[in-house]
């Protein structure tokens, strides 16, 4: 026994002896106007990047090399603004926008397409996150439209098969656009954020009811709300992003900014950048922290006359949960002098750390930092040994845990539906040393060394 705890501990001690060096840099990955990214929950170095004109860039590798995926036709206005990957068949994509009409379906990983989806008005998806799937059930995904037919009440689609089918949902009677949809992982509430500032959650993906209603300046000439996310590991903390098009004030009111929940998004208050137009937000777990990252929007190039609202070019992060803010507008080496075409349509993060920022000047992607030695930085997985094969395991949050022997190879996978203690077979493991990974959306959020008798 003590020599087993002995060798755990040296295990430790020599991935402890490793620590992250504060270096990064940002590059630009495609000139070409992008709108939005997606990875493969399964092989993060493959993205999926929408662009204009009908256009879809793929990457295998991370965003070194580049393929350019044309649906339908070259050229036009349609502008990619979502892009999904089914996240148990990562063959399966869904692509849809603005001026295109419709949502497509790959089943090849983007070769050939089919139309899926095909509404009688000129179909719209929001700019913010608008393909949502279930995280226990992913075949049933959930698509938000930006506006009705005419103006009228904007629906929701619902899909039980993975895209095949689909049916219409209409939970709200007014004519509000929507913006933005995340899921909420403690309850697996679907969460909608409405262009007026009003919030709803559905605890079954089919009935809602109505979390707050955010006062903001001015709507629909001023403001909405083109972000939100909750963070996994904390459901109860989530950040939206609000945006404007005109006056930075309005009845002597704050536009625009960083807005934050604590209580599961029931209260949303002003956290960041007051006047400020944003359009996108992301967050991502390191050892220091959570880090916090937002990128600007300005929608015209003048604003009648009036000084340009300020957002275009804009890119923040914050490694401290917002005590402390960095200013990336000047670093990033962009390609356009002006700064309209600096909008951040996208911010996000992979599951490796690298922060990519999709605009109308390119894809951009700031580099992770790298593993340097350390003798003084302790390792952040916690080291268990189990005599039997049993794991009583507490969960800090929901996601996938990955059981993995250390040369790599994947050796058990389970989806933990709520973050709570749970007993765990391990029947299936040989005695031996494993890493164990809980991820969410493909990301590692927690680690363990586990040292199977």
């Amino acid at each position: 026994m003590a020599r087993c705890v002995c060798f755990c501990t040296a295990l430790l001690n020599l991935l402890g002896a490793w620590s992250l060096a504060q270096e990064e840099r940002w590059i630009r990955l495609l000139e070409d106007a992008t709108f939005t990214i997606a990875f493969n929950p399964q092989n993060p170095q493959t993205l999926y990047v929408g662009g204009l004109g009908h256009r879809l860039y793929r990457s295998y590798d991370g965003g070194s090399h580049w393929d350019s995926i044309v649906v339908d036709f070259p050229g036009g206005a349609a502008q990619f603004l979502d892009v999904f990957v089914h996240p148990r068949d990562t063959a399966i994509l869904l692509v849809g926008g603005s001026g295109f009409g419709k949502l497509v379906r790959s089943t090849d990983g983007g070769q050939t397409w089919n139309d899926v989806l095909v509404p009688e008005h000129a179909f719209i998806l929001p700019s913010g996150a608008s393909i949502v799937a279930h995280p226990l059930h992913p075949d049933t995904i959930v698509v938000a439209e930006y506006i009705g037919p005419g103006w009228t009440a904007p629906r929701l689609y619902r899909t039980t098969d993975g895209g095949l089918t689909w049916d219409t949902l209409i939970p709200f009677s007014e004519t509000i656009p929507n913006c933005a949809m995340t899921v909420r992982w403690d309850s697996l509430w679907l969460i909608v954020a409405r262009c007026d500032g009003a919030i709803f959650a559905s605890p079954d993906w089919h009935t809602w009811r109505q979390l707050t209603h955010l006062r903001l300046p001015g709507y629909p000439q001023e403001s909405e709300i083109p972000d939100i996310t909750f963070v996994p590991d904390q459901p109860n903390l989530g950040f939206l992003a609000v945006t404007f098009l005109f006056d930075t004030t309005v009845g002597g009111r704050s536009n625009g900014g960083l807005y934050r929940t604590t209580d599961g998004g029931h209260t949303w208050q002003l956290f960041a950048f007051p006047d400020t137009s944003l359009w996108s937000v992301a967050t991502y777990w390191h050892r220091g922290g959570l880090e916090i990252a937002v990128g600007g929007f300005t929608l015209y190039p003048d604003t009648l006359g009036r000084p340009l609202v300020p957002g275009s070019g804009i890119v923040r992060t914050s490694p401290d949960n917002g005590q402390q803010w960095i200013i990336h507008d000047e670093a990033i080496p962009w390609v356009h002098t002006e700064k309209i075409y600096r909008r951040v349509w996208r911010i996000k993060y992979s599951p490796t750390g690298t922060l990519y920022i999709a605009t109308e000047a390119g894809l951009y992607a700031r580099t992770p930092p790298t593993l340097v030695p350390s003798a003084t930085i302790s390792i952040a997985p916690a080291a268990i040994l189990l005599q039997g094969k049993e794991w009583h395991l507490q969960a800090p949050c929901t996601g996938l845990l990955r059981i993995a022997q250390l040369t790599g190879e994947t050796v058990l996978q389970t989806w933990l539906g709520t973050a709570e203690r749970r007993l765990l077979s391990l029947s299936t493991l040989a005695s031996g040393i494993y890493v164990a990974e809980l991820l969410y959306s493909g990301i590692p959020r927690h680690r363990w060394i586990l040292l199977v008798l």
